[in-house]
Parts: C-alpha cells; sequence; structure tokens
C-alpha cells in the first residue's frame, strides 16, 4: 500500500471487532426477526413498507439486507458480523482517503478512525439490525470519497443507497457539494460553478427520495419516532432541551464514557479537559497557532456542523438513548478535533488520540452471561444488546436439540426467563423464523399443560449460575413446581411436598441445576412449616449450593433460624435478602424486628 496511514482504519475496524466479540456474536434478535419474518413469510415483492417494522422506510438496510443475507443471519450469525466488521473497514478507508487529498496522513488516520473506536461502535458489528446504521456510514463514506474524487455518479448513487438505510444520511446530503469543490478537480471548471452542479443534482435526488418517502409513510402506514407513543413528559420536553440531551449523550459516545467505570470516566474527563484547556491557552498565547487554525476553519466548522446537524435527528427520541446511533455524528466530530488540534500544535492532537485509546480499550468485554435483568426494550447499550443474543442464541441452541424439525404447531414455554424477554424474540416470530413455520408459539406453563391438543410442547428454563444457561424442563414437572408454590402460600404443607415429589419424579436432567435447586428450596419451606427444621436446612443449603440467589432457600433458612432462636443467623439472610430486594418494605421490616430481637437477646445474655 502507497500510504501506510491508510492501514490505521483497517486497524482500527479490528480493534473494534476484538473488542465486540463473544460466543453468539451477529445472533438475531428482536428487531431482526422482525424482517426477517417480513422476508421468508410476507413475500419478497414488497419493497414500498417498513419491511416488517412499523416504523420508517428503510429498504436496503431491511429489504435487501435481510433478502441478500437471511439464511446466512440464522445459519451462520459469526459471518455476518465478520462481513459488518468489512463495511466498517471500508468506510474507514474510504474516509482516510477522502480526506487525504487535503490533510497529511496521520490527520487523515486519525479522523477516519474516530467513529470506529468507540464503545458505541460495537453493536454495529455485533447485531445485524444496526446494519440500518453502519450502512449509513458506509453508503456516506463511499459517497465523501466519490465527491472527493469528482465522481458524481456513484456518489449520489451511493447517497441514494445511504439515504435508503437511515435518514440521517441527509447530512451527507448538505456535505457533498461542499467536498466536491474543496480541490479543483475539473478542468475549467471553477469551483462554485461546480459546487453549484453538484448541489442541484444532489438537492434534486433529494428531493425524489423525500417525496417518495412521504407517500410510503402514508400509504403503509408507517410512523417516525415522535410517533412511538413517548410518555407525556418525553412529548411536552422542548425541543433545545431535547437536542442539547442528544448532543451530551454524543459526545460521551465519542469519547467511550458511558461504560467505564466513575473512577476511570473521572480520570477520562480530567484528561480530556486537560487538553481543551491547553489548546485554549496556546491559542490565546500563540498568533501562528491561530492563524494556523484559522487555515483550517472551514474543516472545523464544517464537521462541527455535521456532528450537530447529526445530533439535531437524534432529538426525537428523546429519552430512549441507544449509543449506536452515536458513531455517525462522530464522523464530524473526528474531522473537527483533529483538524483544530492538528492545525494548534501535533502533540495535542496526540493527547486526544491518545485518551480515546485508552477509554475504548477500558469500556468492559461482553458480558459473559445472561443475567436475570437482561434488559427491557428501550435504552438498549452493548452489554444489554449481548446478553439478548446470549439468551436468544441459548435458547436456539437448546431448541435444536429438544425440538428438532418438523416442528408443525408446536408450542414452547419459557420459564424463569428476564421479564419483557420474549421482547428479543419479537413475540412467536423468532419460533416461526426458524423453524420456517408460522404454527409455532410461545405459550404460558400452564396453558402448555393444562390445556394439551396434540402439539408437541417443550419448555425452557433459564439457569442464571449454570454453565448451559437454558435447558429443556418437562412441562408437567414445572407445573407442579408451581402448583407446590400455590399450597405454599396457603401453607398447605403437605400438599406442596406432594406437588414436588410429583415434579422431582418428572425431571431428572441433571443440567437442570436451576429445577432442582428451586425444587429443593420450595420443600425446604413446606419442611420449616411442619416443624422438620434439620431437613429444611440440608434442603435449604443443597438449593443454595445449585443457585446462591435462591429466595426460597434464605427465606426457608430464615424460618429455620427464628424457630431454633439464632436471630444472628436468620439476621444475616434476612440482610441478604434486602440487598437483592432493596424496594421490599416488608422484608426490611422484618430484617428490623429480627435486629432487634437480636439485639435484646444479646443484652439479656448473663
Amino acid at each position: 500500500m502507497k500510504d501506510a496511514w491508510a492501514l490505521v482504519p483497517l486497524l482500527a475496524a479490528l480493534a473494534l471487532a476484538i473488542h465486540s466479540w463473544f460466543a453468539f456474536v451477529g445472533e438475531p434478535m428482536a428487531d431482526d426477526f422482525d424482517f426477517l419474518h417480513h422476508t421468508f413469510f410476507t413475500g419478497r415483492d414488497r419493497w414500498f413498507d417498513g419491511g416488517g417494522s412499523r416504523f420508517y422506510w428503510r429498504p436496503v438496510a431491511r429489504q435487501l439486507y435481510y433478502r441478500l443475507l437471511g439464511d446466512t443471519m440464522l445459519a451462520h450469525p459469526a459471518w455476518v458480523s465478520a462481513l459488518e466488521v468489512g463495511f466498517a473497514a471500508l468506510a474507514g478507508l474510504c474516509i482516510h482517503r477522502a480526506l487525504r487529498r487535503s490533510w497529511p496522513g496521520a490527520w487523515a488516520a486519525a479522523a477516519a478512525s474516530f467513529p470506529l473506536l468507540i464503545e458505541a461502535g460495537r453493536p454495529l458489528v455485533s447485531s445485524p439490525t444496526n446494519f440500518q446504521d453502519l450502512g449509513a456510514i458506509l453508503w456516506s463514506a463511499v459517497a465523501l470519497h466519490e465527491a472527493a474524487h469528482a465522481r458524481r455518479w456513484s456518489a449520489l448513487a451511493a447517497l441514494l443507497a445511504g439515504l435508503l438505510c437511515k435518514e440521517m444520511v441527509v447530512v451527507t446530503a448538505v456535505a457533498l457539494p461542499l467536498v466536491a469543490g474543496a480541490k479543483t478537480t475539473t478542468a475549467g471548471a471553477p469551483p462554485t460553478r461546480r459546487r453549484l452542479r453538484w448541489l442541484v443534482a444532489v438537492g434534486i435526488l433529494v428531493v425524489a427520495w423525500a417525496v417518495v418517502y412521504r407517500i410510503v409513510l402514508l400509504r403503509a402506514g408507517l410512523l417516525l419516532a415522535r410517533d412511538a407513543g413517548q410518555d407525556q413528559g418525553a412529548l411536552a420536553a422542548p425541543w433545545l432541551n431535547r437536542f442539547v440531551w442528544a448532543c451530551g449523550e454524543s459526545l460521551g459516545d465519542a469519547m467511550s464514557l458511558p461504560a467505564l467505570t466513575p473512577a476511570l470516566r473521572g480520570g477520562a474527563l480530567a484528561a480530556l479537559a486537560t487538553v481543551a484547556v491547553a489548546t485554549i491557552g496556546l491559542l490565546a498565547a500563540d498568533r501562528a497557532a491561530r492563524a494556523r487554525v484559522m487555515a483550517r476553519g472551514p474543516w472545523v466548522v464544517g464537521g462541527l456542523a455535521w456532528f450537530v446537524l447529526a445530533t439535531a435527528t437524534l432529538a426525537d427520541v428523546y429519552p430512549d438513548w441507544r449509543p449506536y446511533r452515536s458513531p455517525f455524528g462522530a464522523i464530524g466530530l473526528g474531522v473537527a478535533c483533529v483538524a483544530l488540534l492538528g492545525a494548534a500544535w501535533p502533540p495535542l492532537l496526540a493527547a486526544l488520540v491518545a485518551v480515546r485509546l485508552v477509554t475504548f480499550a477500558a469500556s468492559p468485554p461482553p458480558p459473559e452471561r445472561v443475567a436475570a435483568d437482561v434488559a427491557s426494550a428501550y435504552s438498549l447499550d452493548f452489554a444489554k444488546l449481548v446478553r439478548l443474543q446470549r439468551l436468544v442464541g441459548e435458547t436456539r441452541r437448546a431448541l435444536a436439540v429438544a425440538l428438532p424439525p418438523p416442528a408443525h404447531g408446536a408450542r414452547v414455554a419459557a420459564h424463569y426467563y428476564p421479564r419483557g424477554a420474549l421482547y428479543a424474540f419479537a413475540g412467536d416470530r423468532a419460533l416461526q423464523t426458524w423453524y420456517r413455520d408460522t404454527t409455532l408459539h410461545w405459550v404460558p406453563i400452564r396453558t402448555a399443560v393444562l390445556e394439551p391438543n396434540g402439539a408437541t410442547t417443550v419448555a425452557l428454563e433459564l439457569q442464571p449460575a449454570a454453565a448451559r444457561q437454558v435447558v429443556p424442563v418437562s412441562p408437567q414437572a414445572l407445573w407442579h413446581l408451581e402448583d407446590a408454590d400455590h399450597h405454599i402460600e396457603a401453607k398447605r404443607w403437605a400438599e406442596a411436598l406432594a406437588s414436588l415429589k410429583a415434579a422431582d419424579s418428572l425431571e431428572r436432567d441433571p443440567d437442570a441445576r436451576m429445577f432442582a435447586s428451586m425444587l429443593a428450596g420450595k420443600r425446604a419451606l413446606a419442611l420449616v412449616g411442619i416443624g422438620r427444621v434439620a431437613e429444611a436446612e440440608t434442603q435449604a443449603a443443597r438449593s443454595l449450593a445449585l443457585w446462591p440467589g435462591n429466595d426460597d432457600a434464605r427465606y426457608a433458612r430464615v424460618g429455620a433460624a427464628l424457630r431454633l432462636g439464632r436471630l444472628a443467623d436468620a439476621e444475616a439472610d434476612l440482610e441478604a435478602l434486602a440487598r437483592a430486594h432493596p424496594s421490599d418494605a416488608g422484608l426490611r421490616r422484618m430484617l428490623d424486628d429480627t435486629r432487634r430481637a437480636r439485639r435484646a437477646q444479646e443484652a439479656g445474655r448473663p
């Protein structure tokens, strides 16, 4: 390669891939199943709708992308993620080459890698649905590259592809005429006239796209972000407040700050403040530095304008921030920062690059496990995205063994899945997409057991503490487990123990550690209820060994300790429960009562 600096954005994309990689990278989830379901079942001739979503018209990032890669996404998700890394590398290379016509190689490399070396860029290469944002970056970079080389028709084609990925690419449309006139590349054509030709061509394209977009919105009944049913407080917030909020979130993401620990974030902010103060001091004291910055002023202003305009398009998503939206605006912010600091004094630029490398490298690795509070549908950061992908991937892997295709009419029940977790499966669409069969459905455990209709039923249980986090469990065993819980609440101890015995006889998989823990925990509660304290403590110990987060086992130990007068032991378990459930007022009162009784007990000792 003639320009060694061009390797920098490629290495930045590789670093992004390494920092984003995990076992289920690329696993389709949530919106992906809307688009895949649309591709497989609605018909491949429908281009003028949401592609399976009620929001926006983005046919390149939805219909085209999922039609070309849908089968690969399901069979080999990591391959699609690797392809997205390649797209990110290509985008960085195009930005570098576009800037290299006017900038030193080091500057162009720093700006081109700016939107890649951020924590907020990780979702772009780990989830298929985020090709909407990655595609906007890719096609914008290609359009800018082509405009910098005065290739009008290819630039317009790339611009159109970007607009059909995401609406914020209108910002790229504003920049193209300016980039095309940055240098004289057409003999005899003055920059002003050349920019005017580009402006007319880009304007016609954008107007045509906007008209068609409006028609599609009306005919297909599609919605925009402001129509997403936000709460009244969000709707009442002034636009300027929402814009300032979006700027703050975008700036934080551009420096990889939100995912850091408070101590690291404080250190990073101090380092960034030092760079800012040093820059201001230098410009105030050094006339030559001011002159250099003024010469690069159009780049600084243009980059900031890109960032501001891109961020303005995000004001309507308030208060639902998702970091993968930030890298597009970071393109302009990177150009502005590099032009300013590089012109003022190159060591300042080196300092900024060093701080950003540290904050990017210090952002946490992908979570290794699915948590019980995996995620909600909103404010989806990288950690929540990974947990959802792990949940979906583990579920798909368990089903492949427990329910091999064909599985016409099959029903799947989920036990101990996090609240709202079916969001990750787009309701029934994940099941139907995996099996290419619209007769599969999720059902509650009681429905699966009490309303048999001859269909195959599989129950899956999430195990937060086990090596295999999702395992098939007998639906009948789970039903008896829940039945025992109802008996325990009614203090029908004998009936509870009978139901638990039935559940135990129906489920024998040694990998179902969560089920075994729940069984032992509830048995401990019932045994405490009938006064068999020693047996209860044995069952509680077994339950907690299988799953340390079992509340039933801890409550059973509390009951046993209170019966035996071991108030300190009861207090220790109640403290653990209170830490796990800080908003439980009844639990807090029980802890306070036990603590007072323990103090009185100790005070009464000789």
